[in-house]
């Protein structure tokens, strides 16, 4: 009995072993490390498990690769809107790629995504993946940099600059033909593994890239640091009024801290500070207090939320100050029809809410925002400006210039409130204008 029960646990523990090997993928011994890397960086798509890692990639495979290493180093992730660009394919991963300016398809209007990659048609992907990221390269591509392979004559005329860029960037580093030379093989396949490990590569570099350019990129902030979970208080001397009919009064920045006492409605405030979360801090019988700004106006009566077109929009406070209050708001969340820290925002929402809290009288959606304050080229563009994305002359979406190329808005869902490059490939190809809304 005990031969028969060992018997059974060994053909189980057998069984669970080949089962394993059989997902598992295969791949040459020179890309295990690079194997296990693009595992601990979570580039390597679930669905290579398993797969044979020598063989050529496809179309459709390289879109999923691209996808996944693009969203890990930057942070976007599109709410895709429904529409098929190919008549072969409505793949999400395909279409992601076509929309970030990974990829394109061909003339019929196909992508033919089980249709093997050539090399050359690799190192333009790879270079599209760097721009779509807004990436600058740092150094100057070398128009020499072919001369090492004996074959660069072969290639494409559209694709030498992109060969140039991967091996100047070392990227691709060629493969050997039958005779052990180095070659660029551009017409030829490129395995599972070489276009991992070239991915692999490059995601290094972008994500670096785009970590320090784009994601820390903001205002710089000359207010003081209050010392309590990264609140601000910028210093402010100005009178402003109630508009709720009661205004509850707090001994600190948060509806969880002690109240104090209440203001009612149209109630002269005066205010001397601005909390980076939205609060005031005011004078409140001859003691420091905050309440909300959300409920504080600065005529009597509150603010507007009709429709305000041309130049009906005042207020105050610089342009830099503005933004960088906008900015105290990125990791918020994204809430369709949101326009208060308290919910989350949609893109429109959070320039209603921050513009209001310094005066300006303003347009609930992005596209009527886009017909206040002054239009200005993007060649003009101040911190400040509201920058308008779309198709045609509507705006479907709106953030806020805050220099260096950069503009925060309130993304996606799975995005929230974030910092992006005007210069990523997605958002170049949407953007539709410029409104100077801030006069200060």
């Amino acid at each position: 009995m005990k031969r028969r029960v060992s018997a059974l646990l060994l053909a189980l523990t057998l069984a669970v072993s080949l089962a394993s090997g059989a997902f598992a993928a295969t791949y040459s011994n020179w890309f295990k490390s690079n194997y296990q890397e693009m595992q601990n960086l979570k580039i390597l798509p679930d669905q290579f498990t398993g797969m044979d890692l020598k063989q050529p990639i496809t179309r459709g495979e390289m879109c999923l690769l691209a996808v996944q290493a693009f969203e890990e180093a930057t942070g976007n992730d599109l709410e895709l809107d429904g529409t098929q660009y190919f008549t072969d394919t409505n793949d999400t991963n395909i279409t992601k790629a076509y929309e970030y300016g990974i990829v394109s398809g061909y003339p019929d209007g196909t992508f033919r995504p089980d249709q093997r990659i050539t090399r050359q048609e690799f190192f333009k992907l790879l270079e599209n993946f760097c721009y779509s990221a807004a990436f600058k390269p740092v150094l100057s591509v070398d128009a020499n940099a072919l001369s090492q392979f004996g074959d660069a004559s072969a290639l494409s005329s559209w694709a030498k600059e992109s060969a140039q860029f991967c091996v100047t960037y070392s990227y691709v580093n060629g493969t050997k033909d039958a005779s052990g030379s180095v070659v660029l093989d551009p017409t030829g396949t490129a395995s599972r593994q070489e276009a991992m490990t070239m991915f692999l590569r490059a995601f290094k570099r972008v994500k670096e890239y785009y970590y320090y350019a784009v994601l820390t990129a903001g205002v710089s902030d000359d207010g003081h640091d209050t010392g309590d979970t990264g609140v601000t208080v910028t210093d402010l001397s100005k009178t402003m009024y109630v508009t709720a009919q009661t205004l509850n009064v707090r001994d600190s920045w948060s509806s969880g801290s002690t109240l104090v006492g209440t203001l009612k409605y149209g109630e002269a405030v005066t205010v001397t500070g601005r909390c980076s979360n939205g609060w005031m801090r005011i004078q409140y019988q001859g003691h420091t207090a905050y309440v909300s700004g959300e409920y504080l106006a600065d005529q009597n009566g509150g603010s507007s939320d009709g429709n305000n077109s041309g130049s009906n929009v005042t207020g105050s406070g610089t342009a830099a100050e503005i933004a960088r209050f906008v900015c105290t708001f990125v990791g918020y969340n994204y809430v369709y029809g949101g326009s208060k820290p308290s919910t989350g925002f949609d893109c429109s929402g959070l320039m209603y809410y921050c513009l209001r809290q310094y005066g300006y009288s303003m347009n609930r959606t992005a596209d009527d925002q886009m017909d206040q304050g002054t239009a200005v080229s993007r060649d003009e563009l101040q911190v400040g400006d509201l920058v308008f994305f779309g198709s045609g002359s509507y705006a479907n979406h709106v953030g806020m210039y805050i220099g260096d190329g950069n503009f925060v808005h309130a993304s996606t869902p799975s995005t929230g409130v974030r910092i992006n490059s005007l210069n990523e490939t997605y958002y170049t190809n949407r953007y539709i204008g410029a409104r100077r809304i801030i006069t200060g």
